[in-house]
């Protein structure tokens, strides 16, 4: 008996077709397009974000990059975060590398998300097979550490008592005022020295970490 085929999902409105056509090549694969609300690719409880360094770049320039990520972050699914592309495709943008390495930091430690690291889509393809295959191989034996809470409020609480000098009680106080996370980390020092317990000392120190 023929060995099933790994489902591999890719949202219909990702548009890296050289991606899709080398996946395509693997006969193990099973490629699925489907809307997905997050993510790019799903794969065996995975969502993968796919970002070029240009799109990366962008969106920490107008805000909208801690607020997507807060998005993945809070998904009953695991995530992480492909970014894609040469150093050179960004030479154009005025940002400084401290603050790119500041936001990936804050990515991976804050928020609890890994990242990925290609230089082209046929090197994307590659992860993504070699992502579908391992986790399909170890799939009833893999133990993941740093397991995220199940129950949604749960982490989210998780999630924010990861910002500077926020314990439990502040985390809730935050979740309870701005009622997301992602409201969280798009508030103004202002909107966060609203909430009982946060400074404009604390304000600030939560701020620089989610923008440098």
């Amino acid at each position: 008996m023929a060995a099933a085929k790994i489902p591999l999902f890719y949202d219909d409105r990702e548009h890296a077709e050289k991606i899709i056509y080398e996946l395509s090549l693997h006969e193990d694969l099973s490629l699925i397009k489907k809307h997905l609300k997050l993510g790019d690719y799903q794969l065996n409880g995975w969502l993968i974000e796919r970002k070029t360094l240009p799109d990366l770049v962008q969106s920490l320039c107008d805000g909208r990059l801690f607020s997507q990520v807060a998005r993945l972050a809070q998904s009953p699914n695991h995530t992480a975060l492909l970014i894609e592309g040469y150093t050179q495709d960004i030479a154009c943008y005025q940002i400084r590398r401290e603050a790119l390495i500041g936001a990936l930091c804050s990515i991976s430690i804050n928020f609890h998300i890994p990242i990925l690291r290609s230089l082209s889509q046929t090197e994307t393809a590659k992860i993504l097979y070699f992502c579908a295959t391992q986790l399909n191989r170890r799939e009833h034996e893999l133990t993941l550490t740093g397991r995220k809470p199940k129950r949604k409020k749960n982490q989210q609480l998780f999630i924010l008592q990861s910002l500077p000098e926020v314990g439990p009680k502040l985390a809730n106080k935050l979740l309870c005022h701005f009622a997301s996370v992602e409201a969280v980390v798009t508030a103004s020092e202002e909107a966060l020295m609203q909430v009982g317990g946060i400074g404009k000392n604390k304000a600030s120190k939560i701020r620089e970490v989610l923008t440098r």
